[in-house]
Protein backbone atom coordinates (compact mmCIF):
# COMPACT_ATOMS: atom_id res chain seq x y z
CA UNK A 1 0.00 0.00 0.00
CA UNK A 2 1.32 3.42 -0.78
CA UNK A 3 0.06 6.04 0.70
CA UNK A 4 -0.15 9.92 2.28
CA UNK A 5 -0.69 10.74 5.32
CA UNK A 6 -3.00 13.86 4.45
CA UNK A 7 -5.66 12.52 2.46
CA UNK A 8 -9.05 14.04 2.25
CA UNK A 9 -11.68 11.21 3.58
CA UNK A 10 -9.36 9.11 5.82
CA UNK A 11 -6.19 10.40 6.94
CA UNK A 12 -3.19 8.33 6.39
CA UNK A 13 -3.26 7.44 10.61
CA UNK A 14 -7.09 6.18 10.23
CA UNK A 15 -6.23 4.13 7.76
CA UNK A 16 -3.53 1.99 8.98
CA UNK A 17 -5.34 1.75 12.17
CA UNK A 18 -8.19 0.33 10.55
CA UNK A 19 -5.90 -2.36 8.27
CA UNK A 20 -4.28 -2.86 11.90
CA UNK A 21 -7.96 -3.39 13.59
CA UNK A 22 -9.58 -5.84 10.50
CA UNK A 23 -6.02 -7.81 11.05
CA UNK A 24 -4.24 -6.72 7.65
CA UNK A 25 -1.24 -5.30 9.14
CA UNK A 26 0.74 -8.23 8.66
CA UNK A 27 -0.52 -9.16 5.28
CA UNK A 28 0.34 -5.82 3.26
CA UNK A 29 3.37 -3.83 3.26
CA UNK A 30 2.70 0.15 4.17
CA UNK A 31 4.91 2.56 2.28
CA UNK A 32 4.37 6.13 3.56
CA UNK A 33 4.62 9.08 1.49
CA UNK A 34 4.73 12.67 3.43
CA UNK A 35 5.88 16.13 4.36
CA UNK A 36 4.25 16.56 7.32
CA UNK A 37 5.50 13.24 9.59
CA UNK A 38 8.40 13.23 12.05
CA UNK A 39 9.86 10.40 12.77
CA UNK A 40 10.81 11.30 15.94
CA UNK A 41 6.79 11.58 17.20
CA UNK A 42 4.61 9.00 19.40
CA UNK A 43 2.64 8.44 16.53
CA UNK A 44 5.30 7.20 14.62
CA UNK A 45 6.62 4.95 16.97
CA UNK A 46 3.26 3.40 17.45
CA UNK A 47 2.91 2.70 13.89
CA UNK A 48 6.34 2.06 12.60
CA UNK A 49 5.88 -1.97 13.57
CA UNK A 50 3.39 -1.85 10.41
CA UNK A 51 5.24 0.65 8.17
CA UNK A 52 7.24 -1.12 5.33
CA UNK A 53 9.04 2.35 4.30
CA UNK A 54 8.36 6.11 5.15
CA UNK A 55 9.44 8.24 2.87
CA UNK A 56 9.82 12.14 3.13
CA UNK A 57 8.67 14.93 0.69
CA UNK A 58 10.23 15.92 -1.74
CA UNK A 59 11.05 12.32 -2.41
CA UNK A 60 13.68 10.76 -5.15
CA UNK A 61 11.29 8.66 -7.52
CA UNK A 62 14.03 6.19 -7.82
CA UNK A 63 14.01 5.71 -4.34
CA UNK A 64 10.37 5.64 -4.48
CA UNK A 65 10.06 3.17 -7.00
CA UNK A 66 12.73 0.94 -5.71
CA UNK A 67 10.78 0.63 -2.31
CA UNK A 68 7.61 -0.64 -4.31
CA UNK A 69 9.97 -2.76 -6.39
CA UNK A 70 11.37 -4.21 -2.73
CA UNK A 71 7.96 -4.47 -1.34
CA UNK A 72 6.99 -6.80 -3.96
CA UNK A 73 9.67 -9.57 -3.61
CA UNK A 74 10.01 -9.14 0.52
Amino acid sequence: ILMDLMMPFMDGYTTIHEIIRQGYAHQVKIIIITGSWKKDTDKYHELEPYIYEYIQKPFNIERLLTNVKLAYVD
